[in-house]
């Protein structure tokens, strides 16, 4: 049998340790190691959680890639691809989808009330899936009807719009003219993302080649979506290599480069609270140890007078813990993973989406990083009986012994 670790447990388990000035140091130290860990848990789920989320939202906004002129002046210049070049950008293993996109702006009008629309040109089949699965009202564009709109939430709350309804939208002309179209409202979508529902509305690419006199191929950019956001920027490259000399292909981390900045300052947050909570459950441990040296005084000396040496009487105050720090943590686990599930099934806690680009704090549990950090947490507990060791190492047992 391990005699430091068979000591060990009989220490812990002690009634000295209950009702002397050790006990409520070791259930404050718990505690904290308790709570540390829960802070972490929930720190690294809700950081990963809105990084992914704002991400991901970004992505269902403007796709992982977008292809446009490379005179930013000149933007209101149609541009085209042909079907070769496409069938080569189609033809690199990551990319999912190439979507031919018309953007103009608008004034929407009904019943005296209007305001302004940027309506995105799209094909019938533009992420189709996805905005079908937040349509709350109404249905996708249909084949048969041309001047058909899908309007935000928000624009139709402001409106006073509801599917059926038609409505006026006023154009410029491109000599200054005020051109004006009947649309019907087909559908009323909520994308729960702020910059989808207060920019956009859909109509269908062929009714905005029509009002701008543009040809069939004629767009203003090219969304692509990729199959994962990993390698954009080797993919970015091919692209670019492919495409023609006017035009330019650009990720949405560079056309959104400031928000992404945003995101990566969530990492330099998350690893400073990590690094404050495992400080406090170092100086936590290292005082608990160290009170517990105190009291078990006595029996240090006696150990030391039978013969033990100072590592195996560290041993036995590593061991101890190391059952404290165990404890702890299987207890700050549950509870911090069970906080993070019930935030997830339930979304309770709300967020302002003009500030976080969703309505809820987003959860993303990752059980490897959690894993990692409580290896490190008592990895790191276990080395704060550095100054204990030195402690015990300076106490002879003659002058221990003599202490009444």
């Amino acid at each position: 049998m391990n005699f430091e670790l068979f000591l060990s447990r009989r220490l812990t388990e002690s009634k000295l340790n209950k009702s002397s000035y050790a006990g409520p140091i070791i259930k404050i130290c718990s505690l904290a190691i308790c709570i540390s860990i829960i802070v972490i848990i929930i720190t690294l789920s809700t950081g990963h959680g809105l990084q992914t989320t704002i991400t991901q939202n970004l992505i269902n906004t403007e796709s992982h890639l977008s292809i446009s002129s490379i005179n930013l002046e000149n933007t209101k210049q149609p541009i085209s691809i042909n079907n070769m070049v496409e069938q080569k950008i189609l033809s690199i293993k990551e990319v999912k989808n190439v979507y031919p996109i018309i953007i103009k702006s608008g004034i929407i009008k009904y019943n005296q009330k209007i305001e302004g629309v940027l309506l995105k040109g799209v094909d019938i089949n533009y992420k189709n899936q996805l905005i079908n699965n937040h349509i709350i009202d109404g249905k996708y564009f249909t084949e048969k009807n041309e001047n058909e709109i899908l309007i935000s939430l928000d624009d139709a709350k402001k409106i006073k719009l509801k599917t059926g309804d038609s409505c006026i939208v006023y154009f410029l002309s491109k000599s200054n003219n005020i051109q004006k179209r009947r649309f019907s409202i087909i559908g009323i979508f909520d994308m729960q993302n702020e910059k989808f529902n207060e920019n956009y509305s859909f109509v269908k690419k062929e009714t905005l080649q029509k009002i701008n006199k543009w040809n069939q191929n004629d767009v203003t950019n090219y969304e692509i979506m990729l199959n994962t956001f990993e390698d954009t920027e080797s993919i970015l490259k091919k692209i670019n290599k492919i495409i023609d000399f006017n035009l330019i292909a650009k990720s949405i981390k560079e056309r959104f480069s400031g928000i992404f900045m945003w995101i990566q300052l969530f990492d330099k947050n998350i690893l400073l609270i990590c690094v404050i909570m495992c400080f406090i459950c170092i100086i936590n441990m290292t005082n608990t140890i160290l009170i517990l040296i105190i009291e078990r005084l006595k029996m240090i000396g006696v150990l030391k007078s039978f013969g033990c040496s100072n590592n195996s009487i560290l041993k036995i105050f590593l061991y101890n813990s190391f059952i404290i720090a165990v404890k702890s943590l299987f207890i700050g686990n549950i509870i911090g993973i069970s906080l993070c599930l019930i935030q997830d099934r339930t979304q309770m806690i709300k967020l302002n989406p003009e500030s976080y680009f969703v309505n809820y704090l987003p959860i993303e549990i990752n059980y490897e990083w959690i894993l990692i950090i409580n290896i490190l947490m008592v990895i790191m507990i276990q080395i704060s009986l550095i100054i204990p060791f030195f402690v015990i190492k300076k106490l002879p047992a003659s002058n221990i012994l003599k202490i009444e």
